[in-house]
């Protein structure tokens, strides 16, 4: 879609909002413009000017009607006025919370490539700064031009009524007013998209400084960092400086061309008042003035109001243009429709080639056949491929040429979501949302009952430290608070532990845990995969010793492949791996 299908598909199941806020506007502004005509014919009531003297003739019974009338009709404009505005806000909630939606739909829809590419700090002003933008925009702008659109049109026809000479006159000098705020508007919408995307820039700063707060102050670089966030913010400070003052101009810019207006208008109808006698087809009376003076004050309101939201309707703007822009871009592409008729046992590559970069070579022209029940092990040195390796076998990325087969069944014909069941994945990284233990080990299967999550938690050596947490498996944690980064691993790993998956990854699962208990989840492992296929990525290669089959990556190609035992009679890389870490 385009942005202004999307805007259309946005407002479309809003219809019946809509069409209310339509009719309320219109009940709205025809009582409240009624008013100043009932006022002229106050005026009239009161006397009349003629061959330049006012004679005083008082009707006070119609008066009163007027008074009367004019008071039933501002009552009804104050009720109408709060249906329209109550309308705007369901409207634009409405509209907001689906565009909210919507995003975090596509961020769990987009391939984990795409993902990758994007900052943090773009996402995160994505789901929240241009969200919010876009609401002050739909609220204000959205409220003004319904409400300007009617006003001028209402005052138009009434303005015609009271004298069609001073209208046309009116309606002829307006686009002084639309020139003078478009030729601003031009000048300021270029800043407005540099200050939108510095801004994202400036989120991923402060993402990455809260992040690694840990690390910046262990080397000091609060200074630099302090410095660099600084000078990017007033970047920032500068444009947004000009963005805001040139939107700015075009609040005064208009309310000098409308007051020109009002002021020629009223020279014009006075002028006409002193040669009704003479031309009465040309005259008016003072009450009419009276009443055209104030349609024509609201009839430049509109554009005085629509400039005075100028600022936010530009933020709306672009904040809409980089949603709109995020959401066209597209799913992850799963073509797969087989179904697996049972888990998967066997697993073959077959002359796999794959590169994250055209014109950088990565795996290529890989060969393996993992067999069920067989525990493999992967090592090597930085940026052999290991954890490629492991993205490609997911599906995060397909491979460039070659295939990998599940049972046989080439993997980009199956679904990924059940592709993706059958495996369970322990990271180096670890992940805890906010929210209790039991929360985040039952992540993985939502179903599972207390004991199997204590079960669960025995078994990965988690149960000893969480009945020492103030409120045991209901003590509310989150990424970085609650837990020890070692406490965080054994959460992980009793989280597979419970979902007990058909083929267990583990990418440096152990990592942040002690010797002691590596050993002991190890051991729980073990049990865990009796009979099941494991694929491990170890640095430790004293934890993989007992693998059925260690492949050795170099520069994305087995160098090596074999057990422990038969890699190091042959003293080659792995043996030269496995020593150095003991020297």
């Amino acid at each position: 879609m385009n942005t202004r299908q999307r805007l259309k598909s946005y407002l479309l199941p809003e219809k019946k909002n809509i069409v209310i806020a339509f009719a309320s506007v219109v009940f709205f502004l025809v009582a409240d413009l009624l008013i100043p005509y009932l006022v002229g014919l106050s005026i009239n009531a009161i006397g009349t000017f003629k061959d330049g003297s006012f004679t005083l003739s008082v009707n006070m019974p119609l008066i009163t009607t007027y008074i009367i009338i004019a008071s039933v009709l501002l009552l009804i404009g104050v009720v109408f006025d709060y249906i329209f505005e109550y309308q705007v806000g369901i409207i634009s909630q409405h509209v907001v919370k689906k565009i909210r939606n919507d995003i975090y739909h596509k961020i769990n829809s987009l391939s984990i490539e795409d993902i990758y590419k994007d900052t943090a700090g773009n996402l995160v002003q994505l789901e929240i700064g241009d969200v919010e933008n876009i609401s002050t925009g739909i609220f204000s702008v959205f409220k003004q031009l319904i409400q300007g659109v009617f006003t001028i049109l209402i005052t138009i026809i009434l303005m015609f009524t009271v004298n069609w000479i001073l209208a046309l006159g009116v309606i002829f000098l307006t686009p002084l007013s639309i020139l003078a705020s478009r030729f601003i508007a031009k000048f300021s919408h270029r800043h407005f998209k540099a200050q939108a995307k510095m801004q994202s820039h400036l989120n991923s700063l402060s993402l990455e400084a809260i992040d690694n707060s840990s690390l910046l102050q262990s080397l000091n670089y609060e200074d630099d960092s302090l410095k660099t966030f600084v000078e990017e913010d007033e970047e920032l400070r500068k444009e947004s400086k000009v963005a805001q003052f040139s939107a700015c101009w075009t609040n005064p810019t208009t309310r000098m061309v409308n007051n020109t207006i009002y002021a020629i208008i009223g020279i014009s109808g006075i002028i006409m008042i002193f040669f009704t006698s003479s031309y009465p087809l040309l005259g008016m009376t003072i009450g009419a003035l009276s009443s055209f003076l104030s349609y024509t004050n609201q009839y430049t309101k509109p554009f005085n109001e629509i400039s005075s939201v100028i600022s936010e309707y530009e933020t709306a703007q672009f904040s809409f243009k980089r949603v709109s822009s995020f959401l066209n871009k597209k799913d992850d592409i799963d073509e797969g429709k087989d179904v697996l008729e049972k888990p998967i046992e066997e697993i073959n590559f077959n002359h796999l080639c794959f590169s994250y970069e055209k014109d950088q070579k990565l795996i290529q022209d890989f060969n393996l056949n993992i067999r069920p029940g067989e525990k493999i092990a992967i090592v090597g040195p930085t940026g052999a491929g290991k954890s490629t390796l492991i993205n490609v076998l997911m599906r995060f990325y397909d491979p460039t040429l070659g295939e990998i087969t599940y049972n046989g069944i080439d993997g980009k014909l199956i679904k990924k979501a059940q592709l993706r069941k059958n495996f369970g994945m322990v990271l180096q990284d670890t992940w805890i949302f906010s929210g209790t233990i039991k929360d985040n080990v039952c992540y993985s299967k939502p179903s599972c009952t207390d004991k199997e999550i204590k079960d669960a938690c025995i078994r990965a050596n988690a149960d000893s430290f969480i009945n020492t947490l103030p409120f045991g498996y209901d003590t509310k944690v989150s990424a970085k608070a609650g837990l020890s980064e070692g406490e965080r691993q054994l959460i992980t790993i009793a989280r597979v532990m419970l979902y007990e998956p058909n083929i267990v990854i583990l990418d440096e699962a152990t990592s942040n845990v002690d010797t002691r208990t590596e050993k002991k989840i190890g051991e729980a492992f073990d049990k865990m995969m009796e009979g099941k296929t494991s694929i491990v990525i170890a640095h430790r290669l004293s934890t993989i010793q007992d693998a059925d089959c260690i492949l050795v990556i170099d520069k994305g190609n087995i160098v090596e492949q074999g057990s422990h035992e038969v890699l190091m009679k042959k003293k080659g890389f792995y043996y030269s791996l496995y020593t150095s870490q003991f020297r």
